[in-house]
């Protein structure tokens, strides 16, 4: 209790028996005997209200030591099996965990982690994939708040995940990893990286790119090879040295049968090379026959329409006809779009059929183009023509996101003539060029694109586009900048807009880093997502027997169905909605390919940047006991004091408000018995 609590309950005190005897002692003089009880009620009573008022507490100080958490980060993935640390990692184990002098100073927590962090109830060295940096991500949610000190233990290989050497920083505790396995830096040389498109249109090339490296100190050759469904395609001599210990090699193979294809990278190996599961490089691709048919409605001969034909036919997949603006409906049912060019009033009978067909349209309009008609026929487009012909420059409008239009360049691109004049697009749109006409940029579109759910329209404002494509060949000694503009615009406009009801996604091949699982979503006429409805997944293995029927799951707003259990192979599917005609079927791959056979030697210097950062340490397993000693004597992870100061009022107020009462009336009876009042 302080000092000026009973120093101030004294004084209270004091007070009331001055009070008391000054109006039942002093001031009764000889008029009447003072009755002791009357004083000492009225004593109890004002003392009381003094008490209220004062309101005195005690403070009570708690001093309690916390041990800090030890937490144990184990390496539970395959590597550690291949590289023959297994043993020695259980040992570290029951040596962390058995040491006395740690589990007396430490609370200790032990944690597994492969794919995802895991409580330890044992080490299986199972996990097909370890993802280090997301252990250390969960890990700092988890000790955030809290005094922690971390042990990793692991051969500092990483097959998922970012670049664990940069989080020390980031973590709220020390971190000393105890490196395993076997650190001797063997010659090595792999295929890092391979990109390519998953899906190719048949009889076209697709473009490879094959990334190697190579750690070594002496010069080395090999031979990479090329193998698509069992069949060479391609091959290249390698020549790789420590200086030069990188290579890119670019080609374009040729797509020429319909369906999931294998596509396998092999590397010879080198001269003392003990890992070689990193020389075969195993992915997928789909080769699609979809060929796709474009009509240009024109009644002029003009050199832009041989431009557009040589453009769009570049890709083999595409097939352009010319027609004039009296085709029929049916002649026109059979085009997938239309490119219209310079419509005039002619046009009606094009107009009446894409406006009941909703075919997506291109159009180029220029000098000769009634545009009174066209703002007439054209929804969503009003152009105000002032008559006057202008030479018009492009200019690219950097803000363009529908599609990538990175690689295309109008540097010394004529201008095309076109008519002045206010364009209004009032739907949706992008612009891809803008105009400019000498030296001003009107802030009006050149070639825009045009689309909403229903349909998408492209319009070009000027003619004589045959002279950029002859700029393009001037440039590059090649026709691909225009004509890979004009593809990539074609393709837009021949792709489905329209949403689906029913989307799956999926990969087209899964290892073991992939996350097996196929996904759909669902949705009703309204295209609100429907969490009611029934999908049902049909799985059949294509080079085996294997086949299976079930119901996909609902988990976060979307179905999935998960493929951890298939063995490898390729497999088809459908995915079916119960009681709806709504179908969608696709093609899979599962790899027989481990990732964790990728390593040999450990990684010391990555786990040595990440505990330094930390403010941790790197030791090998013959310094275990050197770093048991460090977690047993650090002053920074001693446990920590913390003092708990609890205050407590010494008096009850409704105790205390009724002893004042029961005072007070008790005086007043007495008094009034004895007619005093």
């Amino acid at each position: 209790m302080q000092t000026a609590t009973v120093l101030g309950m004294l004084l209270a005190a004091l007070i009331s028996a001055l009070l008391v005897w000054w109006q039942y002692y002093f001031r009764a003089g000889a008029r009447r005997n003072p009755t002791h009880v009357l004083a000492l009620l009225r004593f109890l009573s004002v003392f009381g209200l003094f008490l209220l008022l004062l309101n005195p507490k005690i403070s009570k100080t708690t001093v309690t030591t916390s041990k800090q958490n030890l937490v144990l980060l184990f390496d539970d993935s395959e590597s550690i099996q291949n590289a023959g640390a297994a043993d020695r990692v259980r040992q570290i184990l029951t040596d962390l965990t058995g040491a006395s002098s740690l589990s007396d100073r430490f609370h200790i927590n032990s944690y597994g982690f492969g794919r995802e962090l895991n409580a330890l109830d044992g080490l299986g060295f199972q996990g097909e994939v370890s993802d280090l940096s997301g252990a250390l991500t969960a890990l700092k949610t988890v000790y955030g708040r809290e005094n922690a000190v971390a042990v990793l233990v692991t051969d500092g290989n990483q097959t998922l995940g970012r670049a664990y050497e940069y989080l020390g920083p980031e973590l709220n505790f020390p971190l000393f990893s105890l490196v395993v396995g076997d650190t001797t830096r063997y010659a090595d040389l792999k295929i890092s990286r391979v990109n390519l498109n998953k899906y190719v249109f048949l009889e076209n090339s697709f473009p490879v790119e094959i990334f190697l490296t190579y750690q070594g100190r002496d010069s080395i050759s090999s031979r990479l090879d090329v193998r698509l469904d069992g069949r060479n395609v391609f091959r290249r001599n390698v020549n790789l040295s420590a200086e030069n210990n990188s290579m890119k090699i670019s080609t374009s193979l040729l797509a020429s049968e319909v369906g999931l294809k294998s596509l396998l990278l092999t590397l010879d190996s080198i001269p003392g090379e003990k890992n070689t599961a990193n020389n075969r490089w195993r992915t997928t691709i789909e080769v699609i026959d979809e060929k796709t048919r474009v009509g240009i409605v024109s009644d002029m001969a003009h050199p832009d329409i041989g431009a557009l034909i040589k453009a769009i036919e570049n890709n083999e997949q595409r097939r352009v006809d010319l027609v004039n603006s009296r085709a029929t409906a049916g002649e026109l049912s059979e085009f997938d779009m239309l490119i219209l060019y310079q419509p005039g009033r002619s046009f009606s009978g094009v107009y009446d059929f894409i406006l009941q067909s909703g075919l997506n349209t291109f159009t180029i309009a220029g000098p000769r183009t009634d545009f009174t008609f066209l703002n007439r026929m054209q929804k969503g487009l009003q152009v105000s023509n002032f008559n006057q012909t202008e030479e018009i420059l492009p200019v690219i409008n950097p803000a363009f996101g529908l599609f990538d239009i990175s690689d295309f360049s109008v540097e010394e691109f004529p201008p095309l003539l076109g008519t002045l004049g206010e364009i209004l697009i009032t739907k949706p749109n992008e612009s891809i060029l803008d105009q400019q006409v000498r030296g001003v940029n009107l802030q009006e579109p050149m070639l825009s694109i045009m689309s909403d759910e229903e349909t998408r329209h492209a319009f070009l404002f000027g003619e004589n586009i045959w002279k950029w494509r002859l700029q393009s060949f001037r440039n590059d000694q090649g026709f691909e900048n225009f004509d890979r503009l004009m593809d990539k615009i074609v393709l837009y406009l021949t792709s489905d807009g329209k949403r689906k009801r029913l989307a799956v996604s999926y990969e087209q091949a899964y290892n073991a880093a992939s996350d097996r699982k196929i996904k759909a979503t669902f949705y009703d006429a309204t295209f609100v997502f429907d969490p009611e409805a029934e999908l049902k997944i049909s799985i059949r293995g294509t080079d085996h027997e294997y086949t299976a029927r079930q119901n996909m799951v609902l988990a976060d707003n979307q179905y999935e169905t998960d493929l951890s259990d298939l063995p490898p192979g390729e497999y088809s599917f459908s995915v079916t909605v119960e009681g709806q005609d709504i179908r969608s079927d696709g093609r899979f791959r599962i790899e027989d390919f481990n990732l964790e056979q990728l390593f040999v030697s450990s990684d010391p210097n990555r786990l040595g940047m990440l505990s330094e950062g930390s403010g941790g340490s790197l030791y090998y397993p013959d310094q275990l006991s050197a770093l048991i000693d460090e977690l047993s004597e650090d002053p920074r992870f001693s446990p920590v004091q913390k003092s708990t100061e609890n205050v407590v009022s010494l008096i009850d107020f409704k105790i205390l408000l009724g002893w004042i009462v029961m005072a007070l009336a008790a005086e007043w009876f007495i008094r009034k018995y004895n007619g005093l009042i």
